[in-house]
């Protein structure tokens, strides 16, 4: 990757002697603009985004620690490399304050500048390195959340308790403690948030605030496990569970039989003797989603499980799961996960 750069200096001469430099050497570095002023240089800086900028303190209209201050404020994340005619130690002083990275003095020495721009890069490729090893892990407390209370909400203890061991296996062998702690914290926020979602005001959740965390790994586990177990036993306790053999007696059929483009609201309604309005009443009660909803969901699962598999078209993934027309598979895909069947599939590296 070439890092953006623009150059500020209201002298010609400097600005050549810098765009040679970067260019006659592998810095990683490419111009995309030069400024002869702030005010000139800010503007650049907004159509750019430049990773960094390398400017000059005293020049006219703004002056380049004013500069760099007013930068800051839209792109935060660029670095700054100071040239300067003038060496005063309150120059310095208030650039390193400021956050940049070096103060170099005119005339420039070359091994210096390219000293400078090498500890640039490594800042540059530690902060990428840093960012995408956050998206991984948000993106995986994320889902590890939604299978959660999933199997949460239809009370599935032992399948909590695997998809919980399969997120501590995850992060345990990768994080320090207090990574992975606050990627506990993380995974309970969103395990609350996908619960508040499915309850519809059935019940409050009390376990979430009863809830306290330790700071030794397995310790931490087994303390999710125990709110999982107690979050159960509320939404056990807050439905009626009168039909709950019936209902989950249906549930079985339906995820049996959702790859069927046929399977209806009457066909499973039948199964259990119950006709179609009752059974769908009966069913939110009891599962916290209409049926609609959980047999969707059912095909998005699969869905998603299929499109890990390269040698399945998306096409046909929509009509193995009961989806005979894939414009609606797609709209469907898109309305649960947020992006279509084929952005998913390019997400997780099998395009």
């Amino acid at each position: 990757m070439m890092y953006k750069t623009i150059v500020v200096d209201d002298e010609k001469m400097i600005k050549r002697s810098i765009s040679a430099l970067i260019q006659s050497h592998s810095t990683g570095f490419t111009i995309v603009g030069e400024a002869k002023d702030g005010e000139e240089a800010f503007q650049l800086n907004e159509e750019t985004a430049p990773h960094l900028i390398i400017t000059d303190i005293r020049m006219p209209k703004m002056n380049g620690l004013s500069f760099i201050q007013k930068v800051k404020e839209t792109n935060s994340k660029a670095k700054f490399i100071i040239i300067s005619g003038y060496d005063k130690f309150e120059y310095a002083q208030t650039a390193l304050r400021c956050g940049v990275v070096d103060f170099l003095l005119k005339p420039l020495k070359p091994d210096q500048f390219l000293q400078s721009l090498e500890k640039v890069r490594e800042e540059l490729e530690k902060e990428q390195e840093g960012a995408k090893s956050r998206s991984k892990w948000i993106w995986m407390v994320k889902s590890s959340a939604e299978q959660l209370a999933e199997r949460v909400w239809l009370l599935e203890e032992k399948d909590s308790e695997a998809i919980i061991e399969d997120f501590h296996k995850e992060v345990f062998s990768h994080v320090d403690s207090p990574l992975l702690k606050n990627l506990y914290l993380d995974l309970l926020a969103h395990l609350k948030g996908e619960l508040i979602k499915q309850n519809d005001s059935l019940t409050s959740f009390d376990a979430f605030n009863e809830s306290e965390f330790s700071n030794e790994g397995e310790q931490m586990k087994l303390e999710v496990n125990n709110l999982c177990s107690r979050i159960m036993e509320e939404i056990k306790a807050a439905r009626n569970i009168g039909h709950r053999n019936s209902i989950l007696t249906a549930v079985k059929y339906i995820d049996t039989h959702f790859r069927e483009e046929s399977l209806s609201l009457q066909e499973v309604a039948g199964t259990i003797q119950m006709s179609p309005s009752y059974f769908s009443m009966e069913f939110k009660a009891e599962m916290g989603i209409s049926y609609k909803q959980y047999i969707t969901k059912l095909r998005i699962n699969k869905a998603k499980e299929l499109l890990n598999n390269p040698i399945y078209k998306t096409y046909e993934i929509a009509h193995s799961i009961g989806y005979g027309d894939y414009p609606h598979f797609t709209k469907t895909f898109k309305k649960y996960i947020g992006i279509t069947p084929t952005q998913y599939r390019k997400r997780i590296g099998n395009s």
